[in-house]
């Protein structure tokens, strides 16, 4: 089962987000919900690079798969930091609609701190 944490500040805004395991819904390589929660990831993490012009702090599993951390730095300029933000909101709303329609492959949560 994939198993995705995110962890939203006091401050309302998502800084850190957490995703491991694997589906296993199809063999290797047709894994369509692995694919799906994959795809999200990644596309955060390019819509970051390319729009808000700077690169998370990443931590990959880059052998096994199967592990994918990233953390958004607290001290980001307000136009990047804005657009960091709109772009993590998508990728929790991504990865919730995912585990709502394939619950038995992907959990999602969200902790907040106080």
């Amino acid at each position: 089962m994939i198993q995705a944490v995110f962890e939203r500040a006091a401050d309302g805004e998502l800084r850190r987000a957490e995703i491991s395991g694997h589906a296993a819904s199809g063999e290797y390589g047709l894994d369509v919900v692995c694919a799906a929660a994959s795809t999200l990831a990644i596309n955060f993490v390019n819509s970051i690079e390319k729009f808000a012009g700077y690169e998370p702090n990443l931590e990959l599993d880059q052998e096994a798969g199967g592990f994918f951390r990233v953390q958004i730095p607290e001290n980001l300029p307000e136009h990047q930091r804005e657009m960091t933000q709109l772009f993590f909101e998508s990728f929790f709303l991504g990865m919730a609609n995912l585990s709502e329609d394939s619950s038995e492959f992907v959990q999602t949560r969200l902790i907040t701190e106080n």
